[in-house]
């Protein structure tokens, strides 16, 4: 009698294997991170007093809410590729996706996303090109954001200004929809999936215009979380209304968190914080500044894990679509391919 279980063939096996690794690898990377970030602490904490770790709850809420934005960006992007997920799946993809970025190189951001919402309404193609449009319009933004900070408020800071820049035009000029139809062409990436060179055609000024819009909400978000892990800090805490400071501290969260992304370390440990230390030394004090850089990656990492965890362990509620049949969602219409 034969055996009704079936067997695993050794290509299973191998994406079980392949699932393994990536995870072991994430974890290593959140782990680097941590283990960083606990020393810095113990080295500076004891001289700016008791943290008020409630503020640290705060920041990392809002840090997750200024995630929505940039989740909602890349599902309008899949879309605009022709391709069919479900809100819910592309929020789920993006926030574990999140975690690859603690991984060396980066790549690690473009694997999960890519494995997490590939299928049949997906092609992978797609959604790795949507990874890129959606990761270079956070550093054009970013960048060009803290660049108009800078300008404004430190004009005598020309190196950093002369980056802001620099990463502004670098970034955002591919964004531009006839230049990145092109390199992608130039790129032969259309050869693996010749149905992607028509998908192209959706990308428009208008989602270029969603993009940057959201983008504007999501690094000022991050900025006002910044904000709340320095009310956690009693010194930071005392210099007078933090509002007021609210433009350097989004421009300080826009430099360090664009620099740690073309460093390609782990997270962009070190590069991030010292530049958040560069910037907000001068007002708030080194002790204070270096423990608010510390303070701040916890929170962020924290909310992240905590989300990553929540999603990935309720995948079908995030991942329900509609059937084909079923009457379609005129609230977010696909593009039309112009021919």
């Amino acid at each position: 009698m034969s055996d009704p279980t079936p067997k695993r063939s050794w290509k299973s096996w191998l994406k079980l294997a392949a699932k393994i690794v990536i995870f072991l690898v994430v974890i290593a990377g959140v782990w680097y991170n941590v283990a960083h970030a606990v020393k810095d602490m113990q080295t500076h904490g004891d001289s700016v007093g008791p943290i008020q770790w409630g503020w640290l709850i705060v920041a990392g809420i809002i840090y997750a809410a200024a995630s929505v934005p940039m989740a909602s960006y890349w599902y309008c992007v899949l879309r605009a590729l022709g391709q069919q997920p479900s809100y819910g799946r592309a929020l789920r993809a993006f926030f574990i996706g999140h975690l690859g970025k603690y991984v060396p190189g980066k790549a690690m951001v473009v694997v999960l996303r890519t494995s997490l919402i590939q299928g049949e309404h997906v092609e992978k193609t797609a959604a790795v090109v949507a990874v890129f449009i959606e990761t270079l319009t956070m550093v054009a933004v970013g960048a060009a954001y803290s660049g108009v900070i800078v300008a404004g408020l430190f004009r005598e800071q020309a190196v950093l200004l002369a980056v802001a820049v620099g990463l502004g035009l670098c970034a955002g000029i591919p964004t531009l929809p006839p230049i990145f139809r092109k390199v992608v062409v130039l790129l032969r990436v259309t050869r693996l999936n010749p149905r992607l060179e028509d998908h192209l055609q959706g990308l428009n000024y208008r989602l270029m215009f969603i993009g940057w819009g959201a983008y504007f909400l999501a690094w000022t978000l991050m900025g006002v979380s910044y904000l709340a892990a320095m009310q956690a800090i009693p010194g930071a805490a005392a210099v007078g209304n933090p509002w007021l400071n609210l433009p350097l501290l989004i421009a300080a969260v826009g430099l360090a968190m664009v620099a740690g992304f073309v460093s390609l370390l782990p997270g962009g440990f070190g590069i991030r914080e010292l530049i958040l230390m560069q910037l907000t030394s001068p007002v708030f004090g080194r002790p204070v500044a270096v423990v608010a850089a510390v303070l701040l990656r916890v929170s962020w990492m924290v909310a992240e894990i905590v989300i990553s965890i929540i999603l990935y362990v309720l995948p079908f509620a995030f991942s329900r679509r509609k059937e084909p049949d079923a009457a379609v969602d005129e609230s977010v219409p696909t593009p039309p391919i112009a021919r």
